[in-house]
């Protein structure tokens, strides 16, 4: 192992441990490097963070009626490929999809895992429990979808190509998306990988009935994480979800929801790593939401973990949110030491129409609390979105 990366490895973890020290013992004398992330106040709407994005989810996550193959409303926007071409196209409702790897970890660690893969072995698995051997090979994809006020805005404004930014960067535009404008992340397993991760499970058949699952490049795969962003506010309003069976799902900063779950705040558990912590039972206002909306129960077995809607809270202490898959087991495993705002914020590109390289420098780093000075200067923001790294 090189040096450089053995002191970045070091000072994660210890961020790790300090963390997860300041959030469950209250002592004074106890230096809080940042706490979870907590449901704030949303432009345009009475509603707190928690409860606008349970909304949303219900309105993705409905079924698309008369299609040949099942989907529900998110399945039907616009992929990162689909987007971020030379020949963009709103897709068809019900055409097939494409699953790649995950686009952070290509970024943030050292082995660079490939996004040009259906399917990618992560880099730490043994942080999640995840299984490294099997056949077929264990493996997490992922699938960025936008929603179409998203795409007609990056699309009209040109600013899907290397081409395009360049000549937005010599205007100085100032990409500012409709407030309409929202973004879905999900990580995809296939079934038996499943079921091997998570034994409990006794069958596919189960998995079936538990899970969200869908077809790519003919392999079935089960929804097991989610990340949501909404553009209703500046900074966004950004929410994450995992499958309530995920190991260690609230590990590290905990599970906190103040509309949709009867037991709004879940501590995470100290002695025993990737531990389950039991179902996520709704509430009532959120059943109706969902009977509304005609969800598949399925959809009951997802928790929301937390939303996020400012760096910091109201004392100046950096807020944290992560995904115990997205970013825990796919990205860099470092749940307790990232924060979705603080991450995004530096989406931008420069002259060429790609990121200045000081800019991606941060995110192995992940990045947490304002914005560090001087980082985007010579930098035009691409309004959170780091769909901007796939222009071609």
């Amino acid at each position: 192992m090189k040096i450089s990366t053995l002191i970045f490895t070091i000072f994660i973890f210890t961020v790790v441990a300090i963390v997860a020290q300041a959030y469950t013992t209250p002592d004074p004398s106890t230096v809080i490097v940042s706490v979870p992330a907590r449901a704030g106040t949303v432009d345009g709407t009475t509603k707190n963070s928690d409860e606008f994005i349970w909304n949303l989810f219900t309105q993705f996550t409905a079924p698309v009626p008369k299609l040949s193959l099942p989907r529900v409303v998110f399945e039907t926007w616009a992929s990162d490929a689909d987007v971020f071409s030379t020949s963009p196209l709103w897709p068809k409702p019900d055409a097939p999809r494409k699953f790649h790897g995950s686009l952070l970890a290509s970024i943030t660690t050292s082995f660079h895992s490939s996004i040009d893969v259906p399917c990618a072995t992560p880099g730490n698995a043994a942080v999640g429990g995840f299984p490294i051997e099997g056949t077929p090979t264990p493996c997490i994809s992922e699938e960025t979808k936008r929603n179409r006020p998203q795409f007609d805005y990056i699309i009209n404004n040109n600013l899907n190509t290397k081409v395009g930014l360049t000549a937005a960067f010599k205007k100085d535009f100032k990409v500012t998306m409709p407030t309409s404008a929202i973004s879905v992340k999900g990580d995809w397993i296939p079934v038996q990988t499943i079921l091997q991760w998570i034994p409990e499970l006794n069958s596919i058949k189960n998995i079936r009935k538990l899970y969200y699952t869908t077809i790519s490049n003919s392999v079935e795969y089960g929804l097991v994480a989610l990340h949501v962003s909404s553009r209703q506010t500046p900074n966004w309003v950004w929410g994450t979800f995992e499958h309530q069976m995920n190991p260690g799902r609230c590990d590290y900063i905990g599970c906190f929801d103040t509309f949709g779950s009867t037991v709004p705040t879940v501590y995470p558990n100290k002695v025993t790593p990737n531990t389950q912590y039991g179902t996520c039972l709704k509430t009532e206002q959120l059943k109706a939401l969902m009977a509304k909306m005609n969800l598949s129960p399925v959809w009951e077995n997802y928790c929301l973990k937390s939303t996020q809607v400012d760096y910091s809270a109201p004392d100046g202490t950096p807020y944290v949110l992560g995904n115990s898959v997205i970013e825990g087991i796919t990205g860099n495993g470092t749940v307790a030491a990232s924060s979705c705002i603080a991450c995004h914020v530096y989406a931008s590109f420069g002259p060429s129409g790609v990121p200045k390289s000081t800019v991606k420098a941060m995110l192995p780093f992940n990045p947490i609390g304002a914005p560090t000075p001087g980082v985007l200067d010579g930098s035009l923001q691409f309004d959170f979105m780091w769909g901007v790294l796939l222009a071609p």
